[in-house]
């Protein structure tokens, strides 16, 4: 099964052309490749920060351009998005009981698990005693499913001193769930804007590119203001095969664009 992963749109309401590049025009290019080339994927999951500042007229915006993919798209917020304006601009995505953007569904037998990460008003992220209940529970019911995890934070330090000051703050709790849950196969994140792979608790992540541009990959320095950006990334995506066993082949792709 193939399957396409956005992360990090920060869409801008029409005409506000306060962050560049224009986020606006660098998704309409990434979907429109997507069109072009990936018209055969299954589905297109959406890591979060949908909107820069989560007003309804930035998800308007967003649902027009999104109105556009070719395929069917899953999608939860990141920590730039308002929880109750992302779930009034996408009301057919699923809520647990909490209300929080938690869901699981099935493609081609591996069990794809969105979760919440977010905390209203910051920019770290978290999993609450209620989302780590709800995530015990989802996985208890699909223990013999493969299973990719995807939430925007990734929760463990990157070696990035800024971004990892905003990271997720549950590490130890989600830890323990992913070592007694051995059909977690992959783990899935967004967040950082810079493509990036590795190996958490023995189990394969992958930090998702931006669809509007990079962050600095800055070892140095905590303080945004700060960042250096020796090589300047633009938008890209993801573009990724997976088997009924929960094997994956991950490929970067960036979009021409100019910045």
């Amino acid at each position: 099964m193939k399957f396409i992963h956005l992360s990090d749109l920060h869409i801008l309401a029409r005409n506000d052309r306060s962050r560049q590049p224009d986020a606006a025009a660098t998704l309409r290019k990434v979907i429109s490749e997507i069109n072009t080339l990936h018209r055969d994927a299954e589905v297109c999951v959406i890591t979060g920060d949908i909107t820069h500042r989560g007003t309804p007229e930035q998800y308007e915006q967003a649902v027009d351009i999104l109105s556009d993919l070719a395929i069917p798209y899953i999608i939860i917020p990141g920590n730039h998005d308002i929880r109750e304006a992302f779930k009034d601009a996408f009301p057919t995505t699923s809520v647990d009981a909490n209300g929080f953007v938690n869901f699981g569904q099935t493609f081609d037998g591996v069990r794809f698990v969105m979760m919440d990460s977010i905390v209203p008003g910051h920019h770290h992220g978290t999993l609450c005693d209620k989302r780590l209940g709800w995530l015990r529970d989802e996985l208890t019911a699909h223990k013999d499913t493969p299973t990719f995890l995807f939430m925007h934070h990734p929760p463990f330090e990157m070696g990035l001193p800024f971004m990892d000051t905003i990271r997720l703050d549950a590490e130890k709790e989600l830890g323990e769930i992913i070592a007694i849950n051995p059909q977690i196969k992959h783990l899935f994140f967004g967040h950082l804007h810079r493509p990036a792979t590795g190996t958490w608790l023995g189990v394969p992540f992958v930090l998702g590119n931006s669809t509007q541009s990079g962050e600095a990959l800055d070892f140095r320095h905590e303080k945004e203001e700060e960042l250096e950006d020796r090589n300047p990334l633009g938008p890209g995506y993801g573009i990724a095969f997976s088997d009924p066993t929960g094997g994956l082949r991950y490929h970067f792709d960036f979009v021409k664009f100019d910045m």
